[in-house]
């Protein structure tokens, strides 16, 4: 069962992919539209070149027609899709309907953290289906979007100033209606810690500067990953759970 599981997100994560790309790049053709192609000379792809993994491994890192490298996106998103659906499987327990739930929350959130951390946006398309399995994992609990509107609304402010992204407001939302409260609150400090963090060491090796924007929106998911892991235990620690 694991090796199927594993199989499985290697599928979906080359599927991920082709969202990644296709939501981001203006010139590229919508997700529906056509077989997978090369991003750079935008030949189209034969079946043994779309292999998740061992055809990346097989071409050496390159496109067969142009020779250009392949982005290292697609063995990383390939990867990580593969062991989030093993793990998750294996390790949270709940009924089919929450871990068909619980991947798809998963496969929105890989999206826009490599779409952010690539292209420095936020697709509204993988916010809004994220938005609607964490409206189906809360039915019966409104006080998630109550705690997700009052979380949304200082990023919806941000966003008018110009500090933060338009996409950060939803992402903001997402994570609040899958978190609740107090926990989104664990997921916010050690989100902007971790970007503040960051921002620091790159300002030091002179890897951008000042005026430079950095994408919040990777920073927002690992917060959300760790409160989501921890956040019990570090509010017992600071003496704010019994």
């Amino acid at each position: 069962m694991i090796i199927f599981q594993f199989l499985l997100g290697l599928v979906f994560g080359s599927f991920l992919n082709v969202l990644v790309w296709r939501l981001n790049d203006p010139e590229a053709p919508k997700f529906w539209q056509g077989r997978s192609l090369c991003p750079k000379c935008r030949h189209q792809l034969a079946w043994k070149d779309n292999i998740p993994l061992l055809s990346f491994v097989l071409l050496k890192g390159q496109c067969r027609f142009c020779h250009k490298p392949i982005s290292w996106q697609y063995p990383v998103v390939e990867g990580t899709t593969a062991l989030t659906f093993v793990l998750f499987v294996q390790f949270v327990q709940l009924d089919q309907f929450g871990q068909f739930v619980g991947l798809g929350l998963a496969s929105c959130l890989i999206v826009i953290f490599f779409s952010d951390l690539i292209y420095g946006y936020i697709p509204d398309a993988a916010v809004l289906v994220g938005i609607f399995l964490g409206f189906l994992s809360h039915l019966r609990d409104l006080s998630y979007l109550g705690v997700a509107v009052i979380t949304a609304l200082p990023f919806f402010i941000f966003s008018r100033l110009k500090w933060m992204g338009e996409g950060d407001v939803g992402l903001a939302f997402l994570m609040s209606l899958v978190l609740g409260f107090p926990n989104i609150l664990v997921a916010l400090w050690f989100s902007f810690v971790f970007g503040g963090f960051t921002a620091i060491i790159l300002l030091l090796l002179k890897k951008t500067q000042l005026s430079a924007t950095i994408p919040l929106g990777p920073f927002l998911i690992i917060g959300l990953i760790i409160s989501a892991l921890w956040s019990d235990r570090f509010l017992k620690m600071l003496g704010a759970l019994p």
